[in-house]
């Protein structure tokens, strides 16, 4: 991998790439977005579709706890992999079998073992900071380029294309299973073992994007790009493809503004999604009708007013959390008084 470092420099050197990519550290986390995105865009929809965005938030929490584990029993604070998917597999596979025989809402049994995995977390995580120092663990936490190792990057390319030509073989089925689960079983498809088969997955692909992303922070990747996609995909393929798209572009701007700004690549990865989202949500709203009816509509209205109070949140003035406020309200619910008088014009999203 040295040569290849030193290739890229002089690439970098003369011009032909950023001056960025001179540093090893950047290049790794390139390619290491250039692996995780098609990985995490694939699965993304597909936990959208079936209704596991919690389950992954719950993953993400166990995670935290087996590097917590992993550290104890004597690991490498670099790469305590071992604790990290033993407990992710043990969550994955005690959710999993309890959502299947229990009568409980699934959102409510993954909610105890999320607080389950939380609660020791912290708790494991004090032993953990008697033997390391508390910022040692914060790129666990939040994400960090600067703790990628080769050996990560090698791992999360051989990880990636497992993941990924299993996720291509029983894709198909994966798919219509989420959509119609009596339709797949008509087809021959077996809903157990595909739950337990898509849940590994998710499983493997959060474990291995946590230095990048972060243990706090990986739902979001997992869930955001799908939800960015719905906005804009008119078709299966197309929400795959947006999905992948979504995730990528929030992954190579989040490592620029990282990089730029000195803040967790994690969170800065997030935030890009999370501006995707909303920029796929104005746009779907435009390509659905024209742009003076939604220029019109009480979501233009609603959209501008959070904007100028989150602009005024940003320059610490806090009555921005009530122009938020109202344009979340006028977002959803129109102008006071126009839904009883029936005075409001249909918009893009329906009347109001």
């Amino acid at each position: 991998m040295t040569s290849f470092y030193a290739w890229v420099t002089g690439l970098a050197r003369s011009g032909v790439l950023p001056a960025d990519f001179q540093y090893p550290f950047l290049v790794r986390g390139f390619l290491c977005v250039l692996l995780l995105t098609p990985m995490l865009g694939g699965l993304s929809h597909l936990v959208v579709a079936r209704r596991m965005a919690f389950f992954s938030a719950a993953l993400g929490q166990a995670a935290l706890t087996g590097v917590s584990l992993g550290l104890l029993i004597g690991e490498p604070l670099n790469s305590p992999y071992a604790g990290m998917f033993g407990f992710c597999l043990l969550a994955t596979l005690g959710m999993v079998y309890v959502k299947r025989r229990s009568s409980l809402p699934p959102d409510t049994l993954i909610g105890v073992f999320l607080a389950l995995s939380l609660g020791l977390g912290l708790v494991l995580l004090v032993a953990v900071t008697r033997q390391f120092n508390v910022h040692q663990v914060e790129a666990i936490l939040f994400g960090s380029l600067l703790t990628v190792t080769d050996s990560d990057l090698l791992l999360l390319l051989a990880v990636g294309v497992v993941v990924m030509v299993l996720l291509a073989r029983e894709y198909n089925p994966l798919l219509l299973d989420s959509l119609s689960p009596p339709l797949a079983g008509v087809e021959g498809s077996d809903s157990r073992f595909l739950d337990y088969f898509f849940a590994f997955l998710l499983a493997l692909s959060i474990v291995v994007s946590l230095k990048i992303i972060g243990a706090l922070l990986v739902e979001a990747l997992v869930v955001v790009p799908a939800a960015a996609a719905r906005n804009v995909a008119r078709s299966a393929r197309g929400y795959l493809v947006w999905s992948v798209a979504v995730a990528f572009v929030a992954g190579a701007g989040g490592l620029i503004v990282s990089n730029r700004f000195l803040v967790p690549t994690g969170a800065a990865v997030v935030l890009g999604a999370s501006l995707a989202f909303f920029v796929t949500l104005i746009a779907g709203a435009l390509g659905r009708d024209s742009l003076g009816r939604f220029l019109r509509g009480r979501r233009a209205a609603g959209i501008a007013i959070a904007l100028a109070g989150a602009v005024l949140l940003a320059n610490r003035m806090w009555i921005g959390a009530l122009l938020v406020a109202a344009g979340a309200y006028f977002f959803k619910f129109g102008w006071p008084g126009a839904r009883a008088g029936q005075t409001s014009r249909p918009g893009p999203f329906g009347p109001g």
